[in-house]
């Protein structure tokens, strides 16, 4: 996936996200994590993916973490 199809789909959940609003996004990034995990099929990379988006979270801007994304893809 490029930097470019990266950016529209994160844009794509920041607007769905937003569309749904602040008290069913956390319902809606549970249900996306857990289709997407399915998608994966591959326990060690789910969990890997897991531990990456928390240490991401530590810290890191948003920019930063799409941009890390981007790069592994």
């Amino acid at each position: 996936m490029t930097e470019s199809e990266l950016d529209s789909i994160y844009t794509q959940l920041c607007k769905t996200m937003t569309d749904l609003g602040e008290a069913q996004s956390p319902l809606f990034l549970a249900r996306f994590a857990l289709l997407a995990i399915t998608e994966i099929g591959d326990m060690a990379t789910a969990q890997r993916l897991i531990g990456d988006a928390s240490e991401e979270l530590n810290g890191a801007e948003p920019e930063t973490a799409v941009s890390s994304a981007a790069q592994r893809a």
